[in-house]
């Protein structure tokens, strides 16, 4: 029940909703009680006592309060939804929030379409377990409360009679709710992995047919579907089952008062008014309790929906606390035996230990797998290191605020990230409100101005899911003008031409000079053309530092720096004779 008492948290935020709601429920509910006594008055008064010119008076009181009932229940209905959508809202929200708020190290082992699926899926399942476990349960207690006093009041023999089949209605509810939390924690699990596997498929489309695919990828989704298939049919069938016996319990209880009633009338113990009322009641009396029986399948789905939302937020947060930078960033870096391991045996980085001054270029070199990526990571905090010690400027990076830290750094990645959106809205992620003057000029540092002025929306211009309707050197020099406007003093180029043809890679390597003007940079690459003049290179292998220099020196080192040029590893470019 810890679940459900956490979604009910969110109750606080919206009281006077949730009174409003109450109170419309009450007031509505306590008219159920109006037409149990009139209808025995019609019964009493005018068909055995012979009192025609009371009907009418009769029936209009009973209008009047169907009337005022129907009211009610149609504001409450409105003030539900709204209540609804705002807790949806919240904790979709709050969800989100942390989500984005969760460490690098934690994605690695999530599917995105399992994330989707809490967001959208599980958060409504919960909220149904707030917004009609408080409706519809307080409705159906508040309506048994007062249809088991008007039965008391009219035939405490008869009420007892009605009460019969309450120990098997008890004894189902309670089996049902002890076994129903497996059953649908398997169909969300079943929901989570269908979802996964179509975000997949549809976010790997172009594999697919260009590996022809299709039919197996179409075997793997049936197959996954068929599982939620199975799991769905059984949370059915058991509900088949459970809800019909419940109500063929409700109904045996109606037959007894029926017996017992009947007996009572011809023995003259109640009158007829009496028993036509006591019926009424007694079909307001198992009309709740059906209710609840629904509420208990809400609550258990909702259960196991909440338990996956939770499970997410309660997950540790990256730490938002720490300084700001003491002064304007210079960006001087250093590197102090710093050592990581993802979790496997062997360490990513180990000993790792450098030092950029500050507007100085420091190249990363070494094959796949060699710590590259890793050592970047480190610096922007996505993973914590083990152990060593980082410092930008004199200050341990993880004395900074990691908001405050990851402002400071740029980064242009080999696989440019683009969302579908136009390329303003894009461009502006470096620099939020920037005029359309400061997004061309950027573009035009970025040598991506003059295919921007082709496009007829210009700036306008949607890029498509991912950038799909823009060129691998188009994207790349968007990043690149989004760099430009973001204007860090520190800046991470990966494999940043990596991907494009020769042509596109001078476009590109200027803009990238023009980027790192003045910056401190740590570049990745294979190509000599973005390495070949930095400050620094450092050739990692298996996590280690094994050669230090400048191109030059490296080459006459003859190691393995030496041997990546030879064996085409890195391309070799035409490099001009110093002095030319």
């Amino acid at each position: 029940m810890k679940t459900v008492w956490r979604v009910f948290a969110y109750l606080k935020r919206y009281p006077v909703l949730a009174l409003a709601m109450l109170a419309c429920a009450i007031i509505g509910t306590l008219m159920v009680i109006i037409f149990p006594v009139v209808t025995k008055r019609i019964l009493d008064e005018v068909v055995t006592g012979h009192h025609p010119e009371r009907l009418l008076p009769l029936v209009l009181v009973a209008a009047a309060a169907a009337l005022l009932q129907n009211v009610l229940n149609s504001l409450r209905l409105l003030l539900n939804n709204t209540f609804e959508q705002k807790v949806i809202f919240d904790l979709r929200s709050d969800l989100y929030s942390h989500i984005q708020s969760l460490p690098l190290r934690w994605f690695d082992n999530r599917a995105t379409g399992d994330l989707m699926t809490r967001i959208l899926e599980d958060v409504t399942s919960v909220e149904r377990v707030l917004i009609d476990g408080i409706e519809q349960g307080t409705v159906a207690v508040l309506q048994i409360i007062i249809v088991l006093a008007g039965m008391f009041y009219l035939s405490p023999k008869l009420t007892l009679v009605g009460l019969a089949p309450v120990p098997f209605l008890a004894g189902g509810a309670l089996w049902y709710t002890l076994t129903a939390h497996r059953r649908y924690r398997l169909q969300r699990r079943a929901a989570s992995s269908m979802n996964s596997l179509l975000h997949d498929n549809l976010s790997g489309i172009r594999q697919i047919k260009s590996f022809v695919r299709e039919g197996e990828e179409h075997t793997r989704f049936n197959k996954v579907s068929d599982e939620l298939r199975r799991a769905t049919l059984v949370v059915m069938r058991v509900w088949a089952l459970y809800n019909p016996s419940m109500y063929l319990f409700g109904s045996l209880g109606v037959l007894l008062i029926v017996a017992v009633g009947t007996q009572d009338i011809l023995s003259k113990t109640i009158q007829l008014g009496d028993l036509g009322a006591f019926l009424l009641l007694s079909g307001f009396l198992y009309e709740p309790v059906g209710k609840l029986h629904q509420l208990n399948q809400l609550i258990q789905a909702g259960r196991a929906a909440g338990e996956r939302v939770f499970e997410i937020i309660d997950e540790p947060a990256e730490s938002q606390r720490g300084r700001k930078f003491e002064r304007e960033v210079r960006g001087e870096i250093v590197f102090r035996d710093v050592s990581f391991t993802y979790g496997s045996e062997l360490p990513a980085l180990s000993n790792v230990s450098f030092h950029a001054r500050p507007g100085e270029t420091i190249a990363l070199v070494g094959k796949t797998g060699a710590g590259k990526s890793t050592l970047i990571n480190l610096l922007t905090r996505f993973y914590e290191f083990d152990e060593g010690e980082i410092l930008i400027d004199g200050q341990s990076i993880q004395d900074l605020n990691i908001r405050e830290l990851r402002q400071k750094i740029g980064m242009v990645t080999q696989e440019s990230f683009l969302f579908n959106g136009t390329i303003r809205e894009n461009l502006q992620m470096g620099k939020p409100g920037a005029s359309d003057e400061e997004l061309l000029e950027a573009a035009e540092a970025a040598n991506a101005r003059a295919f921007i002025d082709q496009l007829q929306n210009g700036l306008s211009s949607v890029v498509g899911e991912r950038g799909v309707k823009l060129s691998v050197g188009e994207k790349q020099r968007l990043s690149i003008a989004r760099a430009l406007l973001k204007d860090p003093p520190i800046l991470i180029l990966d494999e940043a031409t990596a991907s494009v043809d020769t042509a596109t890679e001078r476009l590109i390597q200027e803009a990238l000079e023009n980027l790192m003007f003045r910056r401190t940079s740590i570049v990745i690459a294979h190509r000599l053309s973005t390495i070949v003049h930095a400050d620094q290179i450092l050739v990692l292998d298996h996590g280690r530092i094994i050669e230090r220099g400048t191109h030059e020196q490296l080459l006459m080192l003859g190691g393995k720096y030496a041997r990546l040029c030879e064996q085409s590893l890195l391309e070799t470019p035409d490099i001009e004779p110093a002095g030319v």
